[in-house]
């Protein structure tokens, strides 16, 4: 078990060293800051309450640029390693395939969890220009939105360690676009007539993320508190269903063979 963890550790450290020469992670992040720096600018199109145009552009440049992230980078950093072939020599050490994709997946998420910090100054800078601050409840906004992607990020890992990048990226986005929908899906199902239509609406609802638990930008925007115990919950919940995508996910790549 010490050999699984230090494997993972190793692995973990050099997949952040492989991502700090990453490209495409610093163009996504230059996006994320130049929406949210010209967010200042929508705002003076605007009669009063900048704040509220700068929060929404903001957090909604977090969200989009860390969903780039964790599905593009993630899917390359598993199912891109084995089309590449380049995993080959760090399995060949007697790395455990479970160690490696846990240890790329904690890798990427110190990533974004960097990568949220960063946007998040960069949202504080904007909104002191204005004269406002951040409050309580954009923290918690913000810190959703992390839980968010680390459910996309598993969710690339999962799709990654069986199909190939280009199916596995558009898997992810697809779930990232339907876990928003699923609120609609619900209320379809609670208004259809047909029992067929609401088994089938039934067991999607269940089986796939309610991304909307994680959404907490409108109440941020509006200086809105949450609902009591909203964040706990939706805490709860995404760690449950990323540990659950990320279980799944090693026991595919276990199993696959990679010849």
């Amino acid at each position: 078990m010490s050999e699984f963890f230090r494997a993972l550790r190793i692995i973990a450290a050099n997949t952040m060293r492989e991502l700090i020469r990453n490209k495409l992670l610093y163009n996504l992040l230059f996006f994320a800051v130049l929406l949210i720096s010209s967010s200042m600018f929508v705002a003076q199109l605007t009669i009063g309450q900048w704040d509220r145009i700068i929060l929404d552009m903001g957090l909604a440049a977090i969200e989009l640029s860390g969903t780039l992230i964790a599905v593009l980078i993630g899917v390359g950093l598993l199912a891109g390693e084995i089309e590449r072939k380049t995993v080959f020599p760090t399995l060949a050490k007697s790395v455990p395939r479970s160690a490696f994709l846990l240890g790329r997946y904690a890798g990427l998420l110190s990533m974004l969890a960097i990568n949220v910090l960063i946007m998040m100054v960069a949202l504080a800078v904007v909104l002191r220009a204005a004269d406002y601050s951040l409050s309580a409840t954009v923290v918690q906004a913000a810190f959703l939105i992390f839980l968010e992607l680390a459910v996309l990020a598993a969710a690339a890992m999962f799709f990654g360690s069986f199909t190939t990048p280009v199916l596995a990226s558009a898997f992810s986005l697809a779930l990232f676009l339907i876990g928003h929908l699923l609120g609609d899906l619900k209320l379809f199902r609670e208004r259809s007539s047909s029992g067929l239509a609401k088994t089938l609406t039934g067991v999607i609802y269940q089986v796939l993320p309610d991304l909307e638990l994680f959404n907490l930008k409108s109440q941020a925007a509006n200086e809105l508190l949450p609902p009591a115990g909203f964040t706990g919950t939706a805490t709860l919940y995404g760690i449950a269903y990323a540990a659950l995508l990320l279980l799944l996910a090693a026991g595919v790549f276990s199993r696959r063979d990679l010849k």
